[in-house]
């Protein structure tokens, strides 16, 4: 053999080499099952080799780089819908509070800081009033009640005198409408204190030290209770009785503390600030219930008063992560507003989305800091109910391959992943709906994602094998 002969020789060698390296990963990932009776030869015949298989085996690490799922074929009721586009939103006029000062005074200390969560009751500032009216109430209350106590230690004494005659019967008449003119005044006294700002414990303070108030609390006011007729008893009735009233106070509010649980979104003040009367301190936000804003086109508003009317039940889909959304189901919607916007040509309608609680991650001052799931500005999309389908065959779009006019599934035969073509009555980017035809039998396990990557790997495996027959001389022919 000549020396340009051995060189070509080993071309060949090299090149045979690397296609079967090239091919080996393949292989290692799938394997292409082949019988007699699929490919019409057995292992001495190698006749029909143009014939191709119908399966796919998978290795486990084939599959698990793919992360493919696998699941049962189930029938079950659909829902098709449009897509609309939505937003998250506060409830107008009854997600946020805000916290104002009813008086003069200098900021001393604060309890909160932005963005943590507190309760109904909860201290938010501590102020040293300068008013000069309020100082002139509590010093009117206290002499009130000085002159009350002068008044009926004076019925005490007349009192038996004029039952003896000594002292006339109009005297004590005059005494008797002196106190409870003096009553009434310290009546009128504590609802002014009250109005100013002023806690029950604060008064009955007043009364008991017969010391003015210096500094005084801003609380969290308490959320609306749906119990109407639940109503603390009056403190000023009998000032004896305030501490008990202002317990009585805290328990409605247990009872009822989610609609007390507040966020601060906002801080207007600062230490040593000088405040007036009507100032807004901080503003608070309650984000427990809130509202799923849609926005449909004028064309689709006949949808939305249709959903309404009929009271279906609708679907929102939160794009909260990457790897899958945020689903809620058998939502309804309340109300559409009854003006189309000039600018969009969109009618907004609005769907209650009941709030849930992440995390509370608490801090040394004994508040948390709260975070939700849902979130005011965030994006949605709803799906708006057009038709109610019964006992179909709905799979994730991601299992389903379409090539031009023709749809394929994946189902499992043996070890096997057959190609399977299907009739769809219904495709979106999330659900593919298809025929119930007697194609697909409930119990079918058939793969549940990966179907364009499942549909590439058994072309590139039939054409692997089909290349390796062609140039195969077995025999003294080629195949």
């Amino acid at each position: 053999m000549t020396k340009s002969r051995l060189i070509a020789a080993a071309v060949v060698i090299a090149l045979g080499v690397g296609v079967a390296v090239w091919r080996e990963p393949l292989q290692n990932y799938f394997t292409h099952a082949t019988t007699g009776a699929e490919t019409g030869h057995d292992a001495d015949d190698h006749h029909s080799h143009g014939e191709r298989s119908k399966g796919l085996v998978l290795t486990d690490a084939a599959r698990s780089s793919l992360g493919l799922e696998l699941g049962p074929v189930v029938l079950q009721d659909y829902w098709r819908s449009v897509p609309i586009p939505a937003e998250v939103m506060e409830e107008p006029g009854h997600c946020e509070q805000g916290v104002s000062s009813t008086v003069h005074g200098i900021v001393l200390k604060i309890h909160a800081f932005h963005g943590q969560t507190v309760r109904g009751g909860d201290p938010l500032f501590d102020i040293r009033p300068t008013s000069e009216l309020l100082a002139t109430t509590q010093t009117g209350l206290l002499k009130s009640e000085q002159d009350i106590e002068l008044a009926q230690a004076d019925l005490k004494r007349i009192g038996p005198a004029t039952e003896a005659g000594a002292i006339a019967a109009t005297r004590r008449i005059e005494k008797e409408y002196e106190l409870k003119r003096l009553e009434t005044q310290r009546l009128l006294q504590m609802q002014e204190l009250l109005v100013r700002g002023l806690s029950s414990d604060q008064i009955a303070d007043i009364v008991r030290t017969k010391t003015l108030v210096r500094e005084m609390t801003i609380r969290v006011p308490f959320g609306p209770s749906p119990e109407k007729n639940t109503t603390p008893k009056d403190p000023i009735a009998d000032h004896g009785e305030l501490d008990s009233a202002a317990h009585a106070v805290i328990s409605a509010a247990e009872q009822h503390e989610h609609g007390s649980v507040y966020s601060i979104e906002q801080m207007s003040v600062h230490l040593g600030k000088l405040i007036q009367p009507g100032e807004e301190l901080c503003r608070l936000a309650r984000h427990s219930q809130l509202l799923i804003a849609g926005r449909a086109f004028e064309r689709e508003s006949f949808l939305v008063t249709r959903a309404i009317e009929r009271n279906w039940p609708v679907k929102a889909i939160f794009e909260v992560t990457d790897e899958s959304p945020v689903i809620r189901e058998g939502l309804s919607i309340l109300y559409a507003d009854n003006v189309v916007e000039s600018d969009s040509r969109t009618l907004r309608f609005y769907i209650p989305l009941a709030n849930e609680l992440v995390r509370d991650q608490p801090v040394s001052n004994g508040l948390a800091y709260r975070s939700w799931r849902f979130k005011p500005g965030q994006r949605a999309r709803v799906l708006l109910p057009v038709e109610f389908e019964s006992q179909q065959i709905v799979l994730p779009s991601e299992a389903v391959v379409k090539e031009g006019v023709e749809a394929f599934v994946f189902r499992m035969n043996g070890k096997r992943l057959e190609r399977i073509a299907v009739r769809l009555r219904h495709l979106d980017p999330r659900d593919a709906v298809i025929k119930n035809d007697g194609i697909l039998q409930p119990g079918d396990i058939v793969a549940r994602n990966q179907a364009y990557q499942l549909d590439l790997a058994m072309k590139n495996s039939r054409e692997g094998i089909a290349d390796s027959h062609e140039g195969h001389d077995h025999a003294g022919h080629s195949h």
